[in-house]
């Protein structure tokens, strides 16, 4: 078994597959956490406790509620399992991605979700890179935040009307987008192969981790009590309180929200059952020339294509390339997670030297069916929210606000989302292999596509 247990985190079924003679791809052998600040000085949750609002998860939007609502005046307790950052939050990209899945637009939202509330979700996303960097700003938060746009360039010039439609769908609510045209693409992302992008100058890259611990900080000083090693393992109801169980401790509270995505442990077993847990690889490259900056991402942007199998990438600070993605099949993941997604990158990117990845790790995010957020209500005061699906900073610190107002007294009919029961998937337990099959087909359409 591959060296991957950690206190806190429930191997997936690829680590339980995979084997490999090198280090594990670990949280403590990501780039992100050989350079991320410390998070606040916390303990575990010891013997029984009482506050207003449980919140259980300690990831970009577990931490964002209880910083909003503490900053609302409220007494907020949250729970994490380890330490903040420690799942899908501080593994990612780094990419402040203020827009939908490809595939997803404002007019899908609002068929999904009817135009109140699809209105109400995509304006909140729209406006989550501009939160992302003003809490950074407002918090003084050492994250590397660089507010110089997201791009999507489309991989075949067949999704050109596509492409047009969806920048126009994101004007019309007034958002600063623009349509790249091919030459503006080339030279944006630094590849031949593109023929248009979207971009959205209000996203932009950050030290995912950095962030994280920076939003802890910031819950902490606003008066967020903070319990790391506290993974809740049962929740229930007695009279009008809610009782949170953890190995060494009990937490009261009037209300509860699960952000623990589908890392619960079994805590709610339903709603962490209306979701296909994915593990994604990550990588970053040994430093490189800065020469290289002035063809590949000149100004600095993070790029994620529109290809089912899609290729992202990014710079760092110290000149470095991030990338990563997914793998169709679990056996030797582990190093191949090192290598293919460079193999790809420098197909994309011929003027680049040999790379090496000098960190690599991996992380596991969570999908729902239709990639779009939910908010599921467990009983009365309790509740349950996903919202990563991919898109995970800018739309989980945005909805962390919304939940928080709501959390605080607001109506239901300002929230971006309707609430819910939750709806497993036929046969949760399998849900883990879903994208084993599915990337094999998306990889066979990125291909039909490309030969047009």
């Amino acid at each position: 078994m591959p060296e991957i247990a950690h206190k806190g985190y429930t191997p997936t079924i690829w680590e339980s597959l995979a084997a490999a003679p090198h280090p594990s791809l670990s949280f403590q052998s990501s780039f992100w956490h050989s350079v991320a600040p410390a998070g606040p000085a916390c303990t575990r949750l010891d013997g029984e406790a009482r506050t207003e609002i449980a919140v259980v998860g300690g990831g970009f939007l577990g931490l964002s509620t209880a910083l909003h609502l503490a900053e609302a005046g409220h007494k907020v307790t949250l729970l994490e399992a380890d330490e903040a950052g420690f799942g899908a939050s501080g593994r990612n990209t780094g990419f402040v991605v203020p827009n939908l899945l490809t595939g997803l637009d404002p007019r899908y939202a609002k068929e999904k979700f009817g135009p109140e509330k699809g209105d109400l979700l995509v304006r909140m996303l729209g406006e989550g890179g501009d939160l992302v960097f003003d809490l950074i700003k407002r918090h003084e938060i050492d994250c590397w935040g660089k507010q110089t746009g997201w791009m999507q360039p489309i991989h075949t010039a067949k999704k050109l009307d596509w492409l047009e439609d969806r920048v126009k769908q994101w004007q019309a609510l007034g958002r600063p987008v623009k349509l790249l045209s091919r030459d503006e693409a080339v030279a944006e992302t630094g590849s031949e192969a593109y023929h248009g992008a979207f971009l959205d100058p209000t996203g932009g890259h950050i030290n995912p981790l950095a962030f994280v611990r920076g939003l802890a900080h910031a819950a902490v000083k606003a008066g967020v009590t903070l319990h790391i090693d506290s993974r809740a393992t049962g929740i229930g109801k007695k009279g009008a309180e809610w009782h949170l169980q953890t190995d060494h401790g009990t937490l009261i509270a009037d209300r509860v929200l699960l952000t623990t995505n589908s890392t619960g442990g079994g805590l709610a077993p339903k709603a962490e059952g209306t979701q296909f847990p994915i593990t994604l690889f990550q990588v970053a490259t040994q430093q490189l020339d800065p020469e290289l900056r002035k063809s590949v991402l000149p100004n600095d942007r993070c790029s994620a294509d529109t290809r089912k199998d899609l290729i992202a990438y990014r710079w760092t600070n110290d000149n470095r390339i991030v990338t990563g993605g997914l793998l169709a099949n679990p056996l030797g993941s582990l190093e191949r997670g090192r290598t293919h997604h460079l193999g790809r990158l420098q197909e994309l990117l011929p003027q680049l030297p040999k790379l090496e990845p000098e960190f690599a790790w991996q992380g596991r995010l969570a999908a729902a069916r239709d990639y779009m957020p939910r908010l599921m209500q467990l009983g009365d005061g309790a509740f349950s929210a996903i919202s990563c699906n991919g898109r995970g900073i800018a739309m989980t610190t945005a909805l962390g606000r919304k939940l928080a107002y709501w959390l605080s007294g607001g109506s239901n009919e300002e929230l971006p989302l309707p609430i819910t029961a939750p709806d497993p998937v036929l046969l949760p337990k399998l849900a883990p292999l879903a994208f084993s099959v599915w990337l094999p087909m998306g990889r066979r359409e990125d291909a039909k596509d490309l030969r047009g």
